[in-house]
């Protein structure tokens, strides 16, 4: 599941962590990815701790991507996790534009019960820029030998997060379906839903892509009344299968 929860406030700034946490938690989700969370310095700071409380409430492991300093505390994005998750890597993307807010990425390995044994997927999760050049400059950073071109990046693996970027007309969004495949696209009879705006989607800004030895069995993009007055953005929920043709290994 990747979701950017908008700080977890709804409708007029209000504050919407309960419908964040039971829109995650309808999911069911082994992995989440969340974008635009607050969390404090520490523990004993003001201030909202949304990954944390959310983690809690879902009975997942966190693992939390800083990208600026907030009041007292950080602003940035969460991998969440019912399974063991092991960090291999974390940044903040240089960006060429001075007043632009900063973004980032987290690569994490999770493991993940298996009929014949556990199984290993890697997964990024990143939020990108709203200036095409930004998004240009991270895709590709991403794509080079740092990230997915990393001898140590794993297979099965995929990409997700708010790309801010529309199939198509984006070369953000061709520069990574040239590597990988779009989740939403593989899936049978599957017309590819829109995220954003949560009230009324237009646009498919939140993107799941995999490497193709995984297969989609599901897709959806909850759009009612919780999900509309959560964030400005629809969560999108794949079910995948690991192996190659959809075959379990």
């Amino acid at each position: 599941m990747t979701y950017n929860v908008h700080r977890c406030l709804g409708p007029g700034g209000r504050d919407s962590i309960a419908e964040i946490t039971s829109v995650c938690a309808d999911a069911q989700a082994d992995v989440i990815a969340l974008q635009e969370l607050d969390a404090p310095e520490t523990d004993e700071d003001d201030g909202a701790h949304h990954a944390r409380d959310l983690a809690t409430q879902l009975g997942m492991q966190l693992m939390f991507c800083r990208t600026f300093r907030r009041g007292v505390g950080y602003y940035g994005h969460a991998l969440l996790s019912r399974h063991k998750l092991e960090l291999k890597k974390v940044t903040t993307f240089a960006s060429p534009h001075v007043d632009a807010e900063p973004r980032g990425a987290i690569w994490a390995r999770a493991t993940l019960p298996g009929t014949t044994g556990p199984r290993t997927l890697d997964i990024i999760s990143t939020h990108l820029g709203v200036h095409r050049n930004e998004r240009a400059a991270q895709s590709r950073e991403l794509l080079g030998e740092s990230w997915l071109g990393s001898p140590d990046m794993g297979r099965p693996c995929l990409l997700c997060g708010d790309m801010n970027a529309v199939p198509q007309a984006s070369s953000t969004y061709r520069r990574f379906t040239s590597r990988l495949r779009d989740a939403q696209r593989l899936l049978e009879g599957h017309r590819p839903r829109p995220t954003f705006p949560s009230r009324l989607p237009v646009l498919r800004l939140d993107h799941v892509f995999v490497s193709d030895d995984v297969a989609v069995r599901a897709v959806n993009v909850p759009w009612n009344g919780r999900s509309r007055a959560a964030s400005d953005h629809l969560p999108l929920i794949v079910d995948l299968e690991l192996g190659r043709g959809g075959k379990p290994l």
